[in-house]
This record gives structure tokens, C-alpha cells and sequence, in this order.
């Protein structure tokens, strides 16, 4: 598969991926940090939530609302670009395998998590240590697909963001629930995107996650004579970590939920 946009690149003709596509990566952060943080994120809060979001006077409330709609933005583009790459074949090389497409998925996903960066280490005291090191271990993982590296594993690896719009779904409702005294959602409607975040968080951030690490370890070790050792001793215990962090943030799900389920069962009885 080709990369659409190489033709734009002064650099498209260097053996270094980075530098070939690092228009590509400048681009996507600024498309992710001015058109859709600045612009297209505040359009569409305004214009779907009205004045639960316009007569916001918490500004860290209000923030928090643009950063998850440009993340429900990143998962469109992120998961439109992945379909054509999640089933290729698990036997290509993880030291070797290169291919213009996968090299400009990668790009464009560094792209965001460059701003995703930006945004936790401007907002530290908001977001804190935990999404700063998903931010940093995630953006590590693309930048070394481009050495080339698990080139073959970007749209395994994107995959993971098929549970982002539930969590996103999850929080707005959350935040409308907190700011008026009608009920803004139908029970049912929250009760289902609960279960479906449940659901899809499990399948492809635990099950797929821990499956993925262990078929990864596999093949470094078939592949650990053509492997510098930095590049597993690195990406296996970032990629353990980030699967620990899921299983804590699915706890805390599951919590939520029997918490909001015993609290609809007293209001019933009552």
C-alpha cells in the first residue's frame, strides 16, 4: 500500500523514515493542536451540548470536554486508517518489515500523541503521572515503528482505540448528569454505552493486550539475533506497564458501574 501524502514530502526519497515522513508528523500536530483542539473540538462541544458546555465557567471542565471530543476525532481517523492494516499476516518480520502506508499510519498517530504530550505535561496538575506516561509510552512505540520496528503491528497496536468513544460517551454523559438537575440521558442509553465500554475495554485492552504481548515476546525472541537489545527491554515492559494501567482503569470501570447499579436498584425500592 502507498502513502498518499510521500509526494508532498521534500524528504520522500531518504532511507530514514523519520526524516521521510516527518512532514507528516509536524502536520498531524498541528491539524490535531489548531484545527481540531482549537476549532473543530469547540464547534461541535458548542452545537451538541449548548449551554451545558458554552455556560461552563470551570475552565479545567470546560478544557477537559474539547480534549475528549478531539480525542473521539482521533479515533475516526486513527481506526479509518487501521482497518486496511489490522489483519496483515503475524509472520512479517518485526525487525525488517516496512511499508509506505504503515510508515504514514505511524506518522499520523505521532502526530497526535506529540499533542497528547503537550496537553498532559500543560495540564499536569489536571491529568497527572498516569495519562503523562500513557502519553510518553505511546508515542515511544510509534516513533519506533519508524526505525522500522513492529511495523507489521501499528493497526494491532491502534486497535486498542476501538474503546476510546465509549470511555469519551461515558465521561460526557458524567459531566451532563453533573450539570443539570433533569436527566439529560435516557438510563438505558448510559446503561448501554456502560456495557459496551465494559465489554469492548475488555476485549481489546486486556484480552487482545496480554494475547498480543505474549505472541510479541515470541517473536522477539525468534527474532532476538537481528534485534539491538534496547529495542525489546524497552517496548516489552512499556507495553506490560500500559497493559497493567488498562487492568487498574478497568477496575475502576467495573466499580463505577456496580456502584451506579446498586445506586438505580435503592432508587427503584424507594
Amino acid at each position: 500500500m502507498e502513502d498518499p501524502f510521500l509526494q508532498f514530502s521534500p524528504f520522500a526519497q531518504s532511507e530514514n523514515l523519520i526524516l521521510r515522513h516527518s512532514v507528516e508528523v509536524v502536520v498531524s500536530f498541528l491539524m490535531y493542536h489548531f484545527v481540531f483542539g482549537m476549532w473543530l473540538a469547540p464547534t461541535i462541544n458548542r452545537i451538541a451540548f449548548g449551554k451545558h458546555y458554552t455556560e461552563l465557567e470551570d475552565k479545567n471542565t470546560k478544557l477537559n470536554f474539547d480534549i475528549h471530543t478531539v480525542s473521539m476525532l482521533q479515533c475516526v481517523v486513527s481506526l479509518s486508517l487501521t482497518w486496511p492494516i489490522l489483519f496483515q499476516p503475524l509472520s512479517l518480520s518485526l525487525a525488517t518489515y516496512q511499508n509506505p502506508y504503515n510508515s504514514m499510519v505511524a506518522a499520523v498517530t505521532c502526530g497526535y500523541f506529540i499533542w497528547d504530550l503537550y496537553v498532559c505535561l500543560k495540564h499536569f496538575s489536571l491529568f497527572g503521572i498516569g495519562f503523562l506516561g500513557h502519553a510518553l509510552a505511546s508515542l515511544y512505540v510509534f516513533v519506533i515503528a519508524l526505525r522500522p520496528f513492529c511495523q507489521s503491528w501499528v493497526g494491532k497496536f491502534l486497535i486498542f482505540e476501538a474503546s476510546t468513544p465509549f470511555v469519551n460517551v461515558n465521561w460526557y454523559i458524567s459531566q451532563l448528569t453533573r450539570t443539570s438537575s433533569k436527566p439529560v440521558v435516557p438510563m438505558w442509553f448510559n446503561a448501554l454505552n456502560g456495557v459496551l465500554l465494559i465489554l469492548t475495554f475488555f476485549t481489546v485492552r486486556i484480552v487482545w493486550g496480554f494475547s498480543a504481548i505474549v505472541i510479541l515476546i515470541r517473536k522477539l525472541w525468534v527474532e532476538s539475533d537481528v534485534l539491538p537489545l534496547w529495542l525489546p527491554s524497552t517496548v516489552v515492559p512499556l507495553n506490560l506497564a500500559l497493559n497493567t494501567l488498562n487492568v487498574i482503569w478497568l477496575n475502576k470501570m467495573i466499580r463505577i458501574a456496580k456502584k451506579m447499579a446498586k445506586g438505580s436498584k435503592s432508587g427503584k425500592s424507594y
